[in-house]
Parts: C-alpha cells; sequence; structure tokens
C-alpha cells in the first residue's frame, strides 16, 4: 500500500510550523483575533435577551363598506371606475348595477366587449388610475339576453399598484399571488399589530368589500328575495385567526449579520500570511529547490 501521500502531508504540516514560528506576530494576531470575536459572540449572547410577545386577538373587519381611501381628494377629475366584461350582456350591466348600488359610491360604469378592449383602455393616459377594478365575466355570452350560468367564474382585475396610501406598509411587488408564503418568514404572525392583515391589502385596497358586492348581487339574481331576508338578518365580517404567544431571540438575528463577519476577519490574516509566504517563496525560487531535493 502506498503511504507517500502521508510523508507528503507531514512535510506540508511541518513546513507550516516552520512558516508559523518564523512569523510569531501574525499567529499572535491570529490567536488574538479568534478569541477577540469569540469573546464577541460570547458578550453578545449575554446582552440580548430573549423576549416575549403576544398572544395576538384581532378585532372583526366588515367587508360591506369600501375602504376610506375612496373619499379622499383625487389627482384625477371625476369619480374612480367600476369596469366590467363584456358589456354586450343585459344580466352582467344588471350586476354592476347592484354592486355600485349595494356600495353606497357613485362609481362611473364602464363596460367593455372584452378583455383585450379593457387592457387597451387602461394603457391610455391617466386611465389606469381611474380605474379601481374590472368585474370580468368568464362565460361565451351569444346574445345580449342570455341567462347567466348556474356555474358562474368570474375575475376581480385590480391595480398592481397600491391604492390605499395612508395604511402603515407599503406594497412593492403587486398582489404576490403567486407565491403562498413570503420570501422572508418572520417568527410571528405577518403584520402582527395589523387587524385587517397587512400587505398585499385585500381589505384596505377594497378587494374583499368587491368580492362581497358582486356575491350578493349573484345571489340576489337567483332570488331577490331570499337573499334580501337573507343580508337583512346576517352581516359579515372576517378575523384574522388568533396567534399564541412567541418568542424572539434577538441573538439570531445579530448571529447571522455577525458570523460572515467574523469568519472574514478571523481567517484574513491566514490568508495574508499564505500569500506573502507563496510570493516569498516564488521569488527565491525555493519551491523548485524543495521539489527537487524531495
Amino acid at each position: 500500500m502506498d503511504f507517500s501521500w502521508v510523508y507528503q502531508f507531514m512535510a506540508l504540516l511541518w513546513k507550516n510550523f516552520i512558516l508559523k514560528r518564523r512569523r510569531l506576530v501574525a499567529l499572535f494576531v491570529e490567536f488574538t483575533l479568534t478569541l477577540l470575536f469569540a469573546g464577541t459572540l460570547l458578550l453578545t449572547r449575554k446582552i440580548l435577551t430573549i423576549k416575549k410577545y403576544g398572544p395576538f386577538n384581532y378585532s372583526l373587519q366588515p367587508i360591506d363598506k369600501l375602504p376610506a381611501f375612496l373619499g379622499m381628494p383625487m389627482t384625477f377629475p371625476g369619480p374612480w371606475e367600476l369596469a366590467f366584461v363584456p358589456s354586450k350582456s343585459v344580466v352582467v350591466k344588471s350586476i354592476v348595477d347592484h354592486v355600485k348600488r349595494d356600495l353606497h359610491y357613485n362609481f362611473t360604469v364602464q363596460g367593455f366587449s372584452s378583455e383585450q378592449d379593457f387592457e387597451e383602455y387602461v394603457k391610455q393616459e391617466n386611465n389606469s388610475k381611474k380605474v379601481l377594478v374590472a368585474i370580468v365575466f368568464d362565460h361565451e355570452f351569444q346574445n345580449s339576453d342570455d341567462p347567466l350560468p348556474l356555474k358562474v367564474k368570474y375575475y376581480l382585475r385590480f391595480s398592481s399598484f397600491q391604492r390605499n396610501k395612508y395604511m402603515g406598509f407599503v406594497r412593492t411587488e403587486g398582489w404576490e399571488t403567486g407565491v403562498l408564503f413570503p420570501t422572508f418568514p418572520s417568527l410571528g404572525p405577518r403584520s402582527e399589530r395589523s387587524s385587517h392583515g397587512g400587505s398585499p391589502g385585500y381589505i384596505t385596497e377594497g378587494f374583499l368589500a368587491m368580492q362581497h358586492a358582486v356575491d350578493i348581487a349573484i345571489m340576489k339574481y337567483y332570488n331577490h328575495k331570499a337573499t334580501q331576508k337573507l343580508f337583512r338578518e346576517v352581516t359579515v365580517f372576517v378575523q384574522r385567526f388568533p396567534y399564541p404567544a412567541y418568542s424572539h431571540d434577538y441573538f439570531y438575528t445579530f448571529f447571522g449579520i455577525f458570523i460572515p463577519l467574523v469568519i472574514l476577519f478571523i481567517f484574513s490574516m491566514n490568508h495574508l500570511t499564505l500569500i506573502q509566504a507563496i510570493v516569498w517563496e516564488k521569488e527565491n525560487r525555493l519551491k523548485v529547490t524543495f521539489l527537487f531535493l524531495w
């Protein structure tokens, strides 16, 4: 069995030992840095305490009213617009009128024959600012008086930009419908101080209110009297699930930021010493002599 690699490894260790012995100052600095940063981590562990938060209980949120920002001064003339597709259907037009009436807001109702027409409309200057939402029914109506199918499918197309600027969060990534969990999960609940759920703003942007109004209008289309009687006696609210108390250790947050710097500074002196030794060997051709003698 060939044990030549063992002798080579022992020779390399002896060489490094000789280099370290010749540079006692650098060796002392390496030990000092290691002890210094290790002590810093231990001291930080002692200073940073583990804090407990919660439990959290959230209040009821009504979804039968539009958010208050719709009544604020606007940067465009006229009220907000409520778009719908398709415009040729009498049933869809009736449902949208019910939505406007139930929400108690003077929307300007704008119909479009197709989604492509709606998209071309909002691409024009300032039109996208005026349209609050587009209600798109996913059904092929052959004639204007065709009834609504029993299986109703519709979309609510809100702007990807945040409209309500009066909340305590800023939405920069649209509605984020393509992800189930945040990119950087938190230890506690998301938007823990917010009863309305925070970003992306399903309540504060009016999404749930609009969805609730459309659902009621569809129910009224099928049975107007029963729906009116039902919602005279029932009020729908949404509420976040409560969240139990949890412990937040800030040391791990500090550790995740500080430990890469610690490793960098601990080994930086060793790297600098190694580079200096290699350059010195190349200048004096010691490595060639060493291999020749070996």
